[in-house]
């Protein structure tokens, strides 16, 4: 919930003030930014919630920029789609899951092709970075131990003692 406010603070900041879409990615900014300390950690139930709201609305902020620069109004977007502005409204606010085929038929009706990068190395360096991992593999080692001693019929691979004197 709190997300979504930030989000739509930070629309209405970005609006009034500042760059938007592509342009404010390229500077780095973000609600995360403006809204709290630096350095402040995120559960990953929140980087998660906050890196899907960033997204939609990252998306729907550069349709509409599209939209402006190109003369068409929500009214004749949904014309186009075929769609009532009502959907359209709802799509563009993010009150309407947008999926890859809306956005799709969007782009389609605009005339502009979609452009999609999944930059997979800066994402993972950035966690590293921040000391985060994508595998909790600390974790998951120091359980297998555990769950492997309490397992009867289990075999501890790892200790070769273990597995020889079994397989005699």
């Amino acid at each position: 919930m709190s997300i979504r406010i930030i989000m739509i603070l930070e629309s209405v900041i970005r609006t009034e003030l500042g760059p938007t879409g592509e342009e404010s990615r390229r500077m780095g900014m973000s609600a995360k930014d403006m809204f709290f300390p630096e350095g402040k950690d995120f559960s990953r139930t929140e980087e998660r919630a906050y890196a899907r709201e960033e997204l939609v609305y990252n998306v729907t902020e550069d349709i509409l920029v599209a939209l402006e620069d190109l003369n068409v109004s929500k009214k004749e977007l949904a014309r186009r789609l075929g769609k009532s502005r009502s959907y359209i409204t709802q799509v563009l606010s993010g009150a309407r899951n947008m999926t890859l085929g809306s956005l799709s038929d969007i782009c389609f009706a605009l005339e502009i092709k979609p452009k999609v990068t999944i930059p997979v190395e800066p994402v993972l360096d950035s966690l590293e970075s921040a000391g985060k991992s994508l595998w909790a593999t600390e974790e998951i080692e120091s359980r297998t131990g555990e769950l492997i001693r309490k397992s009867e019929n289990v075999i501890d691979c790892r200790d070769s003692n273990v597995w020889e004197n079994q397989a005699a």
